[in-house]
């Protein structure tokens, strides 16, 4: 009896499975009863904007290079990490459905996760503009305060990533 090839892997689909893998190891352990070891639910919240020391600085081109995933339809859910970025805003607030984003949080055992219900477009550099969630009251406030085109500095957590790079929840906004 003859041995079967095993099929080639592609590089790029062992690049991904090695990322994915990568990343739920460092993600919080989750047992099958739904606890992280002992350990308190995260919040987010909008914090006070100490944020200098809350939320990571990050070029948002060089995060959006980056957090692209290589298989069509894949996503790649992590522990959500606070971020602060400059970016353009390119369009104001407008309906975005959020039920992945929900269920994201949900399996990352968010507590109290925000109330989201809309995106926004941001210009950072890139071939085009990110979407990016945004918490209602941030959504509020941002259509009052800012005009497309207006450059802002925007404090989020990266809480996933897809083909069209990271999913962003932006939780705030300042000059």
């Amino acid at each position: 009896m003859k041995a079967q090839a095993l099929p080639r892997l592609s590089a790029r689909l062992l690049h991904s499975a090695i990322l994915g893998l990568a990343l739920a190891a460092l993600a919080p352990a989750v047992s099958a009863a739904g606890s992280t070891n002992g350990a308190k639910a995260p919040e987010i919240s909008e914090q006070a904007l100490d944020a200098d020391t809350t939320y990571k600085q990050v070029d948002l081109k060089t995060l959006v290079a980056a957090s692209r995933t290589e298989v069509p339809g894949q996503r790649i859910i992590f522990a959500p990490s606070p971020i602060r970025f400059r970016a353009t805003l390119g369009a104001l607030p407008s309906p975005q459905k959020s039920e992945y984003l929900m269920s994201a949080l949900g399996m990352m055992k968010i507590s109290n996760p925000p109330k989201v219900s809309q995106r926004i477009a941001l210009d950072y550099g890139g071939e085009r503009p990110l979407a990016a969630y945004i918490e209602d009251a941030a959504a509020a406030r941002l259509a009052r305060e800012v005009k497309p085109g207006d450059a802002r500095t925007f404090y989020a957590f990266h809480v996933y990533n897809s083909t069209r790079g990271p999913a962003l929840l932006v939780m705030s906004f300042a000059d």
